[in-house]
């Protein structure tokens, strides 16, 4: 498998009157080849932000390569659109949250091992966590410019909301590692 195939598989997918679903299809068919898809995605780190993990990105769809490393967590964030994550390596551990008259309420909390698929709806935010000593690395998909779209972050001391930006959200992301776990309104 080449990139060039995931990427149009994708692409194609993001094209679909429904995308989500097609590209949660996509993933699925992966499933029993995730060996070839981590080879062709070996030349991306996968750290370092957004903007050095995606490997595809258009008006409909962003591809990425996401590495989470041991005892990483992400502050709460939503992704501004909706998401597919193909856990590839390591286990990931996912706390969701529904907007509840505009404050957080966790809503459950769901574990990825290698092959797991989770779909997030555009109104969804998430904590996710690296659980144990190897890194979790997935195949995220999402539905639109990633790099483009409006998003929102919360303190994940205080939940109070803040528009995306990656300075304060790296800052968020070192006291949401430290903390013993993720902020459960």
């Amino acid at each position: 498998m080449q990139v060039h195939e995931l990427v149009a598989r994708f692409a194609q997918a993001g094209a679909s009157a429904n995308p989500i679903n097609a590209a949660r299809a996509e993933l699925e068919s992966l499933r029993d080849d995730l060996g070839a898809v981590e080879q062709a995605l070996s030349f991306v780190s996968g750290v370092g932000g957004n903007a050095r993990q995606v490997f595809y990105r258009s008006p409909a769809i962003t591809l990425l390569k996401v590495c989470f490393p041991a005892g990483r967590r992400t502050p709460p964030h939503d992704h501004g659109t909706w998401a597919t994550i193909l856990l590839l390596s390591g286990e990931e551990k996912n706390t969701l949250y529904r907007h509840d008259n505009g404050a957080l309420r966790k809503a459950s909390e769901v574990t990825l091992t290698r092959g797991s698929i989770l779909p997030m709806l555009a109104d969804t935010a998430h904590v996710a966590e690296c659980l144990g000593t190897t890194p979790a690395i997935g195949l995220h998909v999402y539905g639109g410019d990633i790099l483009d779209l409006p998003r929102r972050m919360w303190n994940p001391q205080t939940l109070e909301a803040h528009a995306l930006d990656w300075t304060l959200y790296e800052q968020f992301a070192q006291a949401a590692s430290r903390a013993s776990a993720a902020p459960a309104p």
